[in-house]
């Protein structure tokens, strides 16, 4: 790969380049870009893989269109002609990473994957995995922590990425789909459970022992499907709850945050603002 990533620049304006995050070894490259280039045919002599985490413009390779959505992996073959489609309606899209996989280095695992013989991708387009998601994260932590002083682990991280990459793109479309649709029983049952127990100290562990779930595990899943933390879902509910009670004249705020799970007037009043923009009081003012 060009180390010194001149076409890479090239094909960005400067402003936006300074902007993107990236991270560079000898293998491979993963940029986090804030913008995309749109109306601009671009072409590269890597391997490129697009992980999209919202709603993205749509991309036509080699003249035939892609509409990527949060979730989505697209793969861009060296020389292959990339336009992104401008779309006056929307000035702005959300985040997206593109891992940058040095040619040969991928093709040389790509030929294990296929056995010995020439790879073809199974899709160009299909969804990412949380295994993918987990080695990115590795790759970014080694080179952030140690840059390229052990390129054996580097190099380590780096395969395990493309294989993930190509087990991502050969799998069936909705597959991942699956496992997410399984993890929503879950995260419906967390949400159940928080809707009757929010007025008690309930933790992260309560809910966990209920679905039997790591909370590393469901903490992650929780956020993929509800764009929250658990932690901000229950002070929504309670928020919610606090904002009814309040309507009553009949209850005092003492009340009200021993009602709504809140450990005491205080914490309560702090995120009520913080959240509402006014003071409990205030907003009792405004709702009688």
């Amino acid at each position: 790969m060009n180390l010194d990533l001149n076409y890479f620049i090239k094909t960005l304006p400067q402003d936006m380049y300074s902007k993107t995050k990236a991270h560079i070894c000898k293998h491979m490259a993963i940029f986090e870009p804030e913008e995309y280039v749109l109306g601009k045919v671009l072409r590269a002599d890597d391997y490129h893989f697009l992980l999209f985490f919202s709603d993205a413009p749509i991309t036509k390779i080699n003249n035939c269109a892609y509409k990527p959505q949060k979730g989505s992996l697209l793969v861009i073959q060296p020389w292959d002609e990339v336009y992104g489609v401008p779309d006056d309606n929307k000035k702005t899209y959300g985040k997206y990473i593109n891992i940058t996989v040095e040619k040969s280095f991928f093709r040389r695992i790509a030929k294990e994957a296929a056995g010995g013989g020439e790879y073809e991708f199974k899709h160009i387009q299909n969804v990412y995995s949380k295994q993918l998601l987990e080695l990115i994260g590795n790759f970014q932590r080694e080179m952030m922590d140690h840059g390229e002083s052990f390129p054996l682990m580097l190099e380590s991280i780096c395969i395990q990425i493309v294989f993930q990459l190509l087990r991502d793109l050969s799998s069936e479309p909705g597959t991942n789909q699956n496992k997410i649709s399984k993890d929503n029983k879950y995260i419906k049952q967390a949400i159940q459970f928080m809707q009757e127990y929010y007025s008690a100290n309930i933790s992260i562990n309560d809910i966990c022992n209920l679905i039997y779930l790591s909370p590393c595990h469901f903490k992650r899943v929780f956020k993929d499907c509800t764009g929250q933390t658990p932690y901000q879902y229950l002070m929504k509910i309670r928020l919610e709850k606090a904002k009814e009670i309040l309507k009553e004249k009949e209850s005092s705020m003492e009340e009200v945050a021993r009602l709504c799970g809140f450990v005491n007037t205080g914490h309560f009043a702090t995120v009520f603002k913080r959240n509402i923009g006014m003071s409990p009081s205030e907003y009792r003012k405004q709702a009688l």
